[in-house]
């Protein structure tokens, strides 16, 4: 029988601090069984990237300025040289359209075209390191959160604007929806993007809960420890949040109440020795996946809950199906891929994303002039204009984005 009906899997893919040149690995969340590993350097936390439905993994690298990237079904890492700035704190890239990564160094985020590799702009808003980078699912917008406990939304869309002004002024903030008093842990977002909501955990022992569309807090969670760790369902039905203790809480966002403080008062489910460093939620909904900083990766069922009033989810709890990864020290990565068993394992898979090394010039994504000739006859003269500034003397010119460029001029 034709294997087009084989039933999608829930891949899980882990990166770990002692993992050695097996930096990641690959279960079936379904039985346990290690699919796949992919060979590279060691791989910094916060930043394991899905390229496009899965065509792609690319991770930083821990100790160094330079990122890395896998062919879904290949064990060798890409030959590609992806150099960055400095030491990557946090990473993400955009799920659908062109795509776009943004890298965190320190304070900075750094946004590039894969396509190409370029460099389309840096930004400087948060004033101490950024923890976590996350995408909308539209591929718009995207989050950050910090050491500050600033977190803001940016709009992607502002730093395209901003390659054809010249001098333009740094991108700013599309808002800032909040600050925590203690560092931001992690990010989620629901399912819907820019018209759901997207929730922040940080060592203030809250979560909080933000409206993409008006930018308005709608819910902060308060709870007993810190929150380490946060998802949330597909739906956006239910929150998971990981503490600082090992502890889960499970929280119902319907019905919803009233905006303001809501205390999370039932006691956490113990799932870790350590701290709860990663959740992730299945696409179904009905199974939690848990790393923790003892090394340990579970998988769980959620048992749904009577929706009675938020915060209050006694009836919700999760049931340890199996471990899948241990014995490697903290977890530092773990994201869930829905996909074919086929593309993990095949020899030969067509690849429809394209990723290019990465450009070199980290000054300024319009610092870099390019050479265009023009036909004609007469004396050669360097000229520099910009995209609103051409003279009579061009009869025609092509030329690719940087906007700033040099074109050379014959004069008759």
């Amino acid at each position: 029988m034709s294997s087009i009906m084989e039933p999608l899997i829930d891949a899980i893919i882990v990166s770990s601090l002692n993992a050695g040149t097996d930096c990641i690995q690959v279960y079936d969340g379904a039985t346990g069984t290690q699919l796949k590993s992919y060979r590279g350097l060691p791989v910094a936390s916060s930043t394991l990237c899905l390229v496009g439905h899965g065509t792609y993994l690319m991770t930083a690298q821990r100790d160094k300025p330079f990122l890395q990237a896998w062919a879904i079904h290949r064990h060798e890492a890409l030959q590609i040289r992806l150099v960055v700035p400095g030491k990557v704190n946090a990473m993400a890239i955009s799920a659908t359209g062109p795509k776009y990564c943004v890298t965190a160094i320190n304070e900075k985020l750094y946004i590039y075209k894969l396509l190409s590799g370029r460099l389309l702009g840096v930004a400087s808003r948060h004033y101490q390191p950024v923890t976590r980078l996350v995408f909308t699912p539209c591929g718009n917008y995207f989050a950050s959160g910090g050491e500050d406990g600033f977190v803001y939304l940016w709009s992607l869309a502002s730093f395209i604007e901003a390659l054809h002004k010249y001098d333009a002024p740094q991108v700013q903030p599309h808002c800032i929806l909040g600050q925590h008093s203690d560092t931001v842990t992690d990010l989620a977002m629901t399912s819907c993007g820019i018209r759901g909501f997207l929730v922040s955990s940080s060592l203030d022992h809250t979560a909080r809960v933000f409206d993409l569309m008006t930018g308005r807090l709608m819910y902060t969670l308060v709870t007993a420890v810190g929150v380490t760790s946060v998802a949330c369902n597909s739906l956006g039905s239910q929150l998971f949040l990981g503490h600082s203790d090992g502890t889960i809480n499970i929280v119902n966002l319907l019905p919803a109440p009233l905006h303001g403080d809501v205390q999370v008062t039932s006691r956490g489910i113990e799932c870790h020795q350590k701290s709860v460093r990663c959740v992730a939620v299945t696409a179904s909904g009905n199974h939690l996946v848990t790393g923790g900083d003892d090394g340990v990766v579970k998988v769980w069922s959620v048992i749904a809950a009577d929706l009675t009033t938020m915060g209050n989810a006694k009836n919700s709890h999760i049931a340890l199906q199996r471990v899948v990864h241990m014995g490697r020290g903290p977890i530092t990565n773990l994201s869930i891929m829905h996909t074919e068993r086929e593309a993990l394992t095949t020899t030969e898979l067509e690849l429809k994303d394209v990723i290019a090394p990465f450009s070199q010039d980290h000054s300024s994504p319009l610092g870099a002039p390019t050479t265009v000739p023009i036909q004609g006859r007469g004396k050669q003269h360097l000229h520099q204009l910009d995209l609103f500034n051409f003279t009579p003397e061009l009869r025609s010119i092509q030329f690719q984005p940087p906007d700033i460029i040099v074109v050379l001029l014959y004069t008759p």
